[in-house]
């Protein structure tokens, strides 16, 4: 297994190194509120630091890049959205071309999740453009609100083709496209000529970019928390203990870079 240092040793030691990063859990901490996660203080400026240090730093998250790009516009930093599904781009939003006949099913899920669920207390439906997701994190007592929604949401599936996707006190319901995280991540590696590449994450979403870091000779940056999947605190790599101990590895890999 590897360690911090070896990562940064990695890191350090080439031209063609790119640091891939999850957002929700990694750079922000996990809010009862999706819509309150924000970096921590300081972290955009070391992500700065880093994108005019490495040959890319970039962000791939579940949230929609417009998301992103209002609490993560930083120069030099690659933005990406629906895992993978968008890029932001000079020009506007690039979405990958077979997303565009999903749209109306995905459109038609969200609004049956809110006609069913947005009276019930706790329980909160995230549009996410190419995607929705139910979230019961502020539920009182969320076994019998995961309950609640289990059903509707294999119900919802069924009825529109969609996919479900779990995670930390919510289900998400994403287009059947064969992408992932995973695939984004490949395509970065591959777009960019990215020798050495971490990618950073902490749920089930970030397993298939782990596994694709960790197959192209690169490292899995894993940040846990308390309601950590097994198989995301089982994954070979390293780990932190939250986002304050990853900001301040990548402190750590600010300075190594000089």
């Amino acid at each position: 297994m590897s360690s911090d240092d070896e990562v940064i040793q990695a890191i350090t030691a080439g031209s063609d190194a790119g640091l891939v990063m999850d957002f929700d859990g990694v750079l922000s901490p996990m809010t009862d509120e999706p819509a309150l996660s924000e970096l921590l203080p300081g972290t955009a400026q070391t992500l700065e630091n880093l994108a005019g240090k490495l040959s890319t730093v970039a962000l791939l998250s579940g949230r929609p890049v417009s998301f992103l790009a209002d609490r993560a516009t930083i120069p030099g930093v690659d933005l990406y959205g629906s895992y993978g599904l968008e890029r932001l781009t000079d020009g506007g939003i690039d979405v990958v071309p077979e997303a565009q006949e999903w749209t109306a099913a995905v459109q038609s899920a969200t609004r049956e999740l809110h006609r069913e669920l947005d009276s019930i207390d706790g329980v909160d439906v995230e549009e996410k453009s190419l995607a929705v997701a139910v979230h019961w994190r502020r539920a009182l007592d969320r076994a019998a609100a995961e309950q609640l929604v289990a059903p509707l949401v294999e119900r919802i599936i069924d009825e529109f083709g969609l996919r479900r996707e779990p995670g930390k006190c919510v289900e998400e319901l994403r287009m059947p496209l064969d992408e992932d995280k995973g695939t984004a991540l490949h395509r970065i590696i591959r777009a960019d000529g990215l020798g050495v590449v971490a990618y950073a994450g902490d749920d089930r979403g970030d397993l298939p970019a782990f596994r694709v870091a960790l197959a192209s000779g690169g490292y899995a940056l894993v940040v846990d928390g308390p309601d950590a999947a097994e198989e995301v605190a089982r994954m070979p790599g390293v780990h932190f203990s939250g986002p304050g101990e990853f900001q301040q590895w990548l402190q750590q890999l600010d300075d190594a870079l000089g």
